[in-house]
């Protein structure tokens, strides 16, 4: 009988790991598709076998300032290690209203900075 709770216990957690939602760091990131600023869509198959760092932000969120600062400072430091950044507003800012994704960037992000911008669908 202990033997019989322990495959059931055993079988639970592995059929339950398979099940997982979600990506890790070093994962293969699921195909998705985003409209930069400019209307013009990228895809993430499109920079298979390099680096991505998207950064989902909402226009009317200060941590998400300043994290945009914060990434435009370090941006040398990102290149160096040859990871693209995608900073992807969030599907229509989570229905709150925000500035524009051009206004934001314009007011916390380097102008010198060559990340893509664009927006969640």
């Amino acid at each position: 009988m202990i033997f019989i709770i322990i495959l059931i216990i055993g079988l639970y957690f592995i059929l339950s790991k398979s099940n997982n939602v979600g990506v890790a760091v070093g994962d293969i990131a699921p195909n998705a598709t985003f409209t930069l600023i400019n209307g013009t869509k990228i895809n993430l198959y499109n920079f298979h076998g390099k680096y991505v760092l998207l950064y989902f932000i909402v226009t009317w969120c200060e941590t998400c300032a300043e994290g945009l600062h914060i990434l435009s400072q370090i941006i040398p430091t990102l290149a160096s290690k040859n990871i693209t950044v995608i900073v992807v507003e969030s599907y229509n800012d989570l229905g709150y209203q925000g500035i524009p994704l051009n206004e934001f960037i314009k007011s916390y992000a380097n102008s010198n900075i060559t990340f893509y911008y664009g927006y969640a669908n």
